[in-house]
């Protein structure tokens, strides 16, 4: 069987990006060296992921590239932890798995724009899925992608990361703190993606949202970064509404404001994994 008739990435390759990003206001990673399950919180003891499941954030594993990583398993004796809200993202290193009612404090000090005691800020980090036993396209694109991103960018801002949505879109990563997830990162855009991301900029073709808005207002920025030609984080949403499958949205740029209409639309029926056989069909977000 060709690879174009396998892969999901390969079959999806002409969905659309913009408004493919999962939803979640604040992301929390703990370092797990692996191996990482299909679903990854199983590498994890129960009662303390029915604690997680409690946390209003997104929760995965993280562990550093290759190159950088300890050889051992499972979590390691004083583990990386990453929280991010929008705008902040704070690491810390704890003896064990630290608790949910700390990472929930945690999670509430940076919402408040406090920094949690024994935290630090990083400027930014990048997350790339590199998740084999969810997808195969998130390692067989995502592994390639971390290779590429140490010849271009600091290994100690660089993370692999388990399960981020939309292995179809591989290969995917997740800048932080901007929360700007990327798809279809190609080796020829590496160097332009990383120097963006650590210049606190975006690049607009390449993003499949911003995980604190909603599906429609992620393809709306996408729609006026690219009418503007806006990189940079000076633009403001102003403000949203919806009526129906309609989102008008209103941008600030530069003293100048901007309106653009989104209309959701049921999309095409498409084989959404490489694991799966049937077919699902996911919403389109089209500027009107």
């Amino acid at each position: 069987m060709a690879d174009d008739e396998y892969w999901c990435a390969a079959l999806n390759a002409d969905e659309a990006l913009a408004g493919s990003a999962p939803v979640a206001g604040a992301h929390v990673f703990v370092e797990h060296l692996g191996p990482w399950p299909s679903s990854p919180l199983e590498a994890l003891e129960l009662d303390y992921v029915a604690e997680l499941d409690l946390l209003d954030a997104s929760v995965g594993l993280v562990r550093r590239p290759a190159p950088a990583r300890a050889t051992a398993t499972g979590v390691p004796e004083n583990p990386t932890v990453i929280v991010s809200t929008a705008g902040r993202v704070a690491v810390t290193r704890t003896g064990g798995l630290p608790s949910p009612t700390a990472l929930a404090a945690a999670v509430a000090s940076l919402q408040r724009g406090e920094l949690p005691p024994g935290w630090s800020y990083e400027p930014w980090l990048l997350l790339v899925c590199t998740h084999a036993r969810r997808d195969a396209c998130c390692a067989r694109l995502g592994r390639p992608l971390v290779e590429d991103l140490l010849a271009v960018a600091d290994q100690d801002r660089l993370w692999e990361t388990t399960h981020l949505g939309g292995h179809r879109f591989a290969p995917t990563c997740l800048a932080l703190p901007s929360q700007v997830m990327y798809g279809r990162v190609s080796g020829d855009r590496v160097a332009e993606l990383a120097h963006a991301v650590a210049r606190g900029e975006v690049v607009p073709d390449l993003m499949r949202g911003r995980t604190s808005y909603s599906p429609a207002v992620q393809a709306a920025e996408v729609v006026v970064r690219t009418r503007l030609g806006v990189r940079d984080d000076a633009l403001e949403l102003v403000g949203s509404r919806t009526e129906g499958d309609r989102t008008t949205t209103t941008w600030r740029h530069a003293g100048t404001t901007t309106d653009v209409v989104i209309e959701a639309r049921q999309g095409r029926e498409r084989q959404l994994s490489c694991g799966k056989t049937t077919l699902e069909a996911r919403p389109v977000y089209e500027a009107v």
